[in-house]
C-alpha cells in the first residue's frame, strides 16, 4: 500500500506545472548555432520585457552565451537580443544590449535556458581594443576582444 501511494504521489509531483524543468540546447560548437541579434535604431534601455533572471553571460567562439531562468514551463516564451550602433567612446568602448522575454505562459515552474547570439556586428571593435557589452536592466557585462 505504501509503495503504491508513493508511486501515485511521485507521478502527481512530476506532472505538476510547478516542478522545476531545465530546457537546454545541446550545442557542441556554439559558433554554428548562434542566433542573430535584432538591430534597433533607438536606445535599447527602454524596451519592455517580462521578468527573467540572468544566471551567467560569457563569450565563446565569437558567440555571446546567455544563461537565463524564468517562470513558465507550459507555454511559449521567446527571447530577442537587441543591439544598437550607439557606442560610448571610452576605453574600451561600451554599448548596451537588451534581452527581451515575451512569456505567454501561465505556469510557474523554473525554466532554465541557454541562449546563443552571433557577435559579428562588433567584429571591428573586437579586433582593435575590444568592446564592453553591457546587458541593460542588470549589472552584467562582458568584454568582447580577440
Amino acid at each position: 500500500m505504501k509503495c503504491s501511494l508513493v508511486f501515485i504521489l511521485s507521478i502527481f509531483l512530476l506532472s505538476s506545472c510547478n516542478v522545476s524543468k531545465k530546457i537546454e540546447k545541446s550545442k557542441e560548437d556554439n559558433s554554428e548555432f548562434c542566433e542573430s541579434m535584432t538591430y534597433n535604431t533607438n536606445p535599447v534601455n527602454n524596451i519592455a520585457t517580462d521578468y527573467y533572471s540572468l544566471d551567467t553571460i560569457f563569450i565563446a567562439n565569437d558567440c555571446l552565451n546567455i544563461w537565463v531562468s524564468y517562470s513558465g514551463g507550459c507555454g511559449d516564451a521567446e527571447f530577442v537580443l537587441y543591439y544598437t550602433d550607439r557606442v560610448k567612446k571610452s576605453m574600451p568602448p561600451k554599448t548596451n544590449l537588451r534581452l527581451q522575454l515575451t512569456d505567454d505562459d501561465p505556469c510557474r515552474a523554473i525554466v532554465q535556458q541557454k541562449l546563443f547570439y552571433n557577435l559579428s556586428f562588433f567584429d571591428d571593435y573586437a579586433d582593435k581594443n575590444g568592446i564592453l557589452l553591457m546587458l541593460s536592466g542588470n549589472d552584467k557585462s562582458v568584454l568582447f576582444k580577440r
